[in-house]
């Protein structure tokens, strides 16, 4: 059970409802401003706005009072007051001549370690380009970190223009124990205090999706406790359909991310869930998903927006939300429609709507500023009423504060290790026949293949000239004396060298591949002393790193030298062979449980689907 007592309700109530929703300004002030009583703070003029309720886009001139919207005038209507009589002498007037007004985007759903930079680093990053809420799936770093780690970072989220939302995550651990070696393990009551923090908008992905079509009692507890607090549940079921996919939405599953096809797409819809439309670093989708709008001509209401995954570089150079709002207009989706899904859509679901969603009376003053509709240039960004970004570049500052000590060592090996952990023993002589995990570029499912290889000396050789590589994961948190599994990946195409990182989703064990033992050993070796995150190693030498010590997943440096890292590490992976685009991503999904088809876990090679272990040897 995690460190669920002693908990700051202050700090996350008061954190919450000062920082984020509730406002200084009453609604009755709203109300004396809509009837000129009282001068708004700002007005917007001249505005074409981007109306999600009716679908139409028209003029509009905007009163803010405070945080909140106080009144929004429609020029081109008759008797229409306008909003001459809401300015006073200190009003600030904002022209908005030439752009269009659109609410301010949220993900809803969104693993924002795999940034692999801080909330204050993500928040200056995603902000600018028109994301002014996210729903943070706590996954990652609730596995690593427990109750007081959500609760530590969600007070430096709090310091952020952005609007973090939170869910309580279901997978702690992420898989069956029989499968994983976990750090943290939720109980109900961890659940049940998570669900009852105010951000906190539902409970997380369930992603032990075997356990709910078998039947096991603790994901039904979780489940009937969220419903009963009138949260959402949200859904990952990779490769469900049929009755297995009724199964889990019968259960109270609400949405959905984890569709590929227009037809998973759809059966998902049918099934009542939120289909959240995915496009992250490691599952480029967003194109085929969206047929599900332009061939079966479904009802987008129920569509959402989410990134999943995205790394720090992907996310300056396309965006977040911004980026899937562009990619759905160039598909040939309405505009206004592609806005919907990336605001009002998700604030419904998550019934933030009373306050977030778009741009009307009574609603908070996040509103973007775009000069060009097509591409969704997104110019400035206006947060609470205030403006907040200009250009792509956040104007305001950011409170920071140094991380706790004991979120910065969360990297324990019993043992030292040696280059011996690292050969793969087997009694044949000759050759032998091995299961191996066929990975993809573009996605972060992964596949079962057989493949023979040669024996020398009693140890299983790897065989880089047919992209064969050894793959390994060791357990990091000193549970164990380590384990450490073994097993065979396709697909990097490295010579010479290994990566290792202590990402690997949703347990985050070191994962390590490469084409030779002294590489691999290197690399972890390093890893473990820089307490977590991204190693290359060749020759037996370090050739770049990232160190990411906030629970071996997130640095606190600048989002740009972070890139400039991550940008060193891409070309010391292509110098040793590797195509893939996202190789960090790639290696960290093959050591993840919860998705299909075939992984790698600190107890060996899981069969994802089955939901059972398989020796490396056929």
């Amino acid at each position: 059970m995690s460190d669920s007592n002693n908990s700051d309700n202050s700090t996350n109530s008061n954190g919450f409802l000062k920082g984020i929703l509730k406002t200084e300004v009453t609604r009755k002030s709203l109300v004396d401003v809509a009837m000129g009583r009282l001068p708004a703070d700002r007005v917007i003029k001249n505005g074409k706005l981007i109306d999600v309720y009716t679908g139409k886009i028209r003029r509009a001139d905007i009163a803010i009072k405070g945080e909140r919207i106080a009144l929004v005038s429609n020029p081109d209507k008759k008797r229409d007051s306008g909003v001459e009589h809401t300015i006073g002498d200190s009003t600030e007037i904002i022209d908005a001549s030439g752009y269009y007004l659109s609410p301010g985007l949220m993900d809803s759903h969104i693993h924002i370690e795999a940034s692999m930079v801080s909330p204050e680093q993500f928040a200056r990053a995603v902000v600018p380009k028109g994301n002014t809420a996210v729903n943070w799936e706590t996954l990652w770093a609730a596995n690593v970190l427990g109750v007081r780690g959500l609760r530590m970072l969600l007070e430096h989220c709090n310091r952020t223009p952005l609007k973090y939302f939170l869910t309580a995550t279901s997978g702690v651990p992420c898989a069956s124990t029989e499968l994983v070696t976990a750090n943290e393990y939720f109980e109900i009551e961890d659940i049940e205090e998570l669900l009852s923090w105010p951000q906190v908008v539902g409970l997380g992905e369930v992603v032990t999706f075997n356990e709910v079509v078998q039947g096991r009692e603790r994901e039904f507890r979780q489940i009937e406790r969220a419903l009963a607090m009138g949260k959402t549940v949200d859904g990952s079921a990779p490769g469900f359909t049929g009755k297995e996919l009724n199964a889990y939405a019968a259960a109270g599953v609400m949405s959905e991310h984890e569709a590929i096809t227009p037809e998973q797409a759809l059966e998902k819809l049918q099934m009542g869930m939120r289909l959240v439309i995915r496009e992250g670093s490691s599952m480029r989708n967003v194109f085929d998903l969206l047929k599900v709008i332009s061939d079966y001509k479904v009802d987008t209401r129920h569509c959402l927006f989410c990134v999943d995954d995205k790394d720090i570089r992907e996310i300056e150079k396309e965006g977040l939300i911004d980026d899937l709002v562009r990619k759905a207009i160039s598909a040939g989706i309405d505009p206004v429609t592609a806005v919907q899904m990336g605001s009002l859509n998700p604030a419904e679901y998550f019934r933030l709507d009373r306050d977030l969603g778009g741009i009307a009376p009574g609603k908070i003053a996040d509103i973007l500023f775009i000069d060009d509709l097509d591409s969704f240039s997104v110019k400035r960004v206006m947060v609470n009423g205030k403006i907040v970004a200009e250009n792509g570049k956040l104007i305001t500052s950011i409170e920071t504060s140094p991380y706790l000590g004991w979120s910065l060592n969360t990297v324990t090996i019993k043992r030292e290790l040696g280059e011996n952990d690292f050969i793969f023993k087997t009694d044949k002589k000759d050759e032998v026949k091995v299961r191996v995990i066929k990975v993809l570029g573009h996605q972060i499912v992964s596949y079962e293949e057989e493949a023979t290889l040669k024996v020398a000396n009693g140890a299983i050789q790897p065989d880089p000239s047919r992209d064969i590589l050894k793959l390994v994961v060791i357990e990091r948190y000193g549970k164990t004396a380590p384990n450490i599994a073994r097993g065979f990946v396709k697909g990097f195409g490295i010579k010479d060298g290994a990566i290792a990182t202590t990402i690997s989703p949703d347990i985050h064990q070191i994962i390590t591949v490469g084409d030779n033992d002294r590489d691999l050993y290197s690399a972890v070796n390093r890893l473990i002393a820089i307490q977590g995150g991204v190693v290359v190693t060749s020759g037996g030498k370090v050739m770049e790193e990232l160190q990411l010590p906030i629970g071996g997943l997130m640095t606190s440096i600048p989002y740009e030298k972070a890139i400039e890292k991550l940008d060193s590490i891409s070309s010391a992976a292509s110098k040793l062979g590797c195509k893939i685009p996202s190789p960090l991503m790639t290696l960290a999904f093959a050591g993840c449980p919860t998705l299909v088809e075939f992984k790698l876990s600190d107890k060996g090679l899981i069969r994802v689907t089955e939901g059972k272990l398989v020796p490396l040897e056929v």
